[in-house]
């Protein structure tokens, strides 16, 4: 499905859920910068994945 490449809006425990999500058991980091680029305006998978571990 194309829907999970549509950037959209993941603020707090949405942005931590989808981080999961995307990375897995390879588990994450979490920056103050993932915050402005996926809260602040709007980020897709691809962005997520810049911050697996």
């Amino acid at each position: 499905s194309s829907s999970s490449d549509a950037p959209q809006y993941l603020c707090g425990s949405h942005l931590v859920d989808a981080l999961y999500l995307v990375c897995g058991a390879r588990g994450f980091f979490y920056s103050p910068r993932i915050v402005e680029k996926c809260c602040h305006q709007p980020c897709n998978i691809y962005h997520l994945q810049q911050y697996c571990n």
